[in-house]
């Protein structure tokens, strides 16, 4: 009775969701592959395919590839990297071209390692201008010339922002070097934007929940324990789960009980432990005592058995 009555709370108290519960038995599933893969490397990516597909419902992702509640920011989430070899002079009318490209992009950042190669040290480059095409999210390209006119010295880096974070970013940057004894090398990044989850969204708690398994998910070494412990907290944040697990645990609990006939402690009243424990004490005693200790135990059996329904006419 204890047991359906906290399973009938549970259900009252949790709002059905159809986004939730595919989560839930995302979560069930990710449970189980981590409990019985044999190789977890192997089964990595299905993983992270379930997760990425948990995160993109929740997110609600629009037609132009945009989300209702997630948005992209001006911080590195990921970046593109060229190096490339700088013997132009920074005087002549055309420098060293340096194209780079991805998606979401929102800044080009030109660093200067401290050397060319294992023996010679680098020298330091010239960014003239960078030149950007962008395509917005609403399919509109623009064009943009970006003057820098900056030198980067050796260990150092130079970042340009651009106007806007595109859908899609096409740069090439203009590099140079001082004189033409003076090779270098320089690397070139375009830098992508995060997208960042909106507090106000009703998904936001169970999101949080799915970014922290895909970041156990993408750690370099995996962890069985680890990863069943992060995906079982994770179900258990969801609502109702808490309560239908306790709810079940105390069914089993019951049909345990039943099915044993074992008896928990607090099952016998204060009179009945008096009467076994008198019991026990005449069993030790001289042969009256046994006989008495014998007649006051079947008493005390007759006493407990339930009484036969009698038939009302």
């Amino acid at each position: 009775m204890l047991a359906a009555l906290m399973i009938s709370a549970a259900v009252a108290a949790a709002t059905p969701d159809a986004k939730v519960d595919q989560v839930a038995s995302d979560f069930r599933a990710l449970s189980r592959i981590a409990q019985l893969a044999n190789n977890l490397n192997d089964s990595r990516q299905v993983m992270l395919a379930i997760v990425d597909n948990d995160l993109e419902n929740l997110r609600e992702r629009r037609p132009d590839e945009t989300y209702r509640w997630a948005t992209l920011q001006r911080e590195e989430a990921s970046r593109v990297k060229d190096q490339k070899a700088i013997e132009r002079v920074s005087t002549e009318k055309e420098l060293r071209e340096v194209p780079i490209s991805g998606a979401n992009g929102y800044r080009i950042e030109v660093s200067v390692p401290t050397k060319q190669s294992l023996f010679s040290s680098n020298n330091r480059v010239y960014i003239r201008n960078v030149l950007v095409d962008s395509t917005g999210f609403d399919g509109k390209i623009t064009h943009h010339e970006i003057p820098v006119d900056a030198w980067v010295s050796p260990g150092d880096s130079n970042g340009v922002a651009l106007p806007e974070i595109g859908k899609s970013v096409k740069a090439i940057v203009e590099l140079g070097v001082e004189s033409g004894d003076k090779r270098a090398v320089a690397d070139v990044a375009l830098l992508q934007a995060k997208l960042v989850d909106d507090p106000a969204s009703p998904y936001f708690p169970v999101v949080q929940r799915l970014l922290k398994t895909r970041e156990v998910l993408t750690a370099k070494d995996l962890n069985r324990g680890f990863i069943k412990g992060t995906v079982d907290e994770a179900l258990l944040s969801l609502p109702g789960e808490m309560e239908k697990r306790t709810a079940e645990q105390a069914e089993a609990v019951e049909r345990r009980r039943q099915a044993t006939g074992s008896i928990a402690p607090g099952d016998a009243s204060p009179d009945v432990v008096a009467a076994i424990q008198e019991v026990a004490r005449l069993l030790g005693g001289n042969l009256q005592e046994q006989t008495d200790a014998r007649t006051r135990l079947q008493a005390l059996i007759d006493s407990l058995q339930p009484k036969p329904a009698t038939t009302v006419r």
